[in-house]
């Protein structure tokens, strides 16, 4: 991979410069329409849904309701915003540098990735919120009450704690176009992947132990997920770009 000269990253940082009014004004638009309409609703529905029974919200100072609401509506505002930062950044890097010159992404295959990656994030934070997140919830919950504790959660951390939780299993849904995206533009090779699936099943668990309480079933309903993906990412990939495949193994080979 071509390295990053001084020239190239001014030309770089020029080039988002001319766009970055048009993102902000994305962010700071979504933020207001949040802010006055969603944000209220979302604290709500997920105090409703995943605030274990017995437990409690708490509210540390005057402006911790404030500053929530705040930063739920900077979320909405960089979730709606990023797919036009990553095309920005991939147009500027494309055109001022070489970095992505094995990278070919038409537009109609890019509008294929992001419906696809919409679906699959979807389809994670789904997961999180229906199954993985009250499950979890209710165990730290009852962890706390067999340490004699009273649960009194802070709204602030609460809420954060949520959301970053359905972030990492959105994101962890993405894992087979993300492969897909790698191997189809002759980033990573299938073999490579297939060589490290057994130090990437031991990297699922690790992630799985650290993001989780250490009880093995909460740390399976993260990590089994992981691997299942993983794995189907594979088969995916062996499908679709099955000529590539047979072409790497046979240049390896001579």
């Amino acid at each position: 991979m071509a390295e990053l000269t001084a020239t190239e990253i001014a030309e770089i940082l020029l080039g988002i410069r001319r766009k970055l009014f048009r993102i902000v004004v994305i962010i700071v638009s979504v933020w207001a329409i949040s802010f006055t309409f969603i944000t209220d609703w979302i604290i709500e529905k997920v105090k409703a849904d995943l605030l274990p029974k017995g437990a409690h919200i708490v509210y540390l100072h005057p402006l911790e309701p404030l500053m929530l609401k705040l930063k739920i509506s900077l979320y909405l505002g960089f979730a709606v915003a990023l797919p036009y930062i990553v095309h920005t950044i991939y147009r500027t890097l494309k055109e001022r540098t070489d970095l992505l010159n094995n990278v070919q992404i038409s537009k109609s295959d890019a509008v294929k990735y992001l419906i696809v990656g919409a679906i699959l994030f979807t389809a994670g934070v789904a997961y999180g919120y229906v199954v993985m997140l009250p499950l979890f919830m209710k165990f730290l919950y009852s962890l706390a009450v067999q340490q004699g504790a009273l649960a009194y959660y802070s709204i602030s951390d609460f809420i954060s704690f949520v959301v970053l939780m359905l972030v990492v299993f959105g994101f962890v849904f993405e894992m087979p176009l993300i492969m897909c995206i790698l191997v189809g533009n002759g980033i990573v090779k299938y073999e490579t992947l297939k060589y490290y699936r057994r130090h990437l099943y031991v990297a699922f668990f690790v992630i799985g132990a650290a993001i989780t309480p250490p009880d093995v079933f909460t740390q399976l309903m993260v990590a089994v997920p992981m691997l299942l993906f993983f794995e189907i990412s594979l088969i995916v990939i062996r499908v679709v770009y099955r000529d590539r495949i047979k072409q790497e193994s046979l240049y390896e080979s001579s």
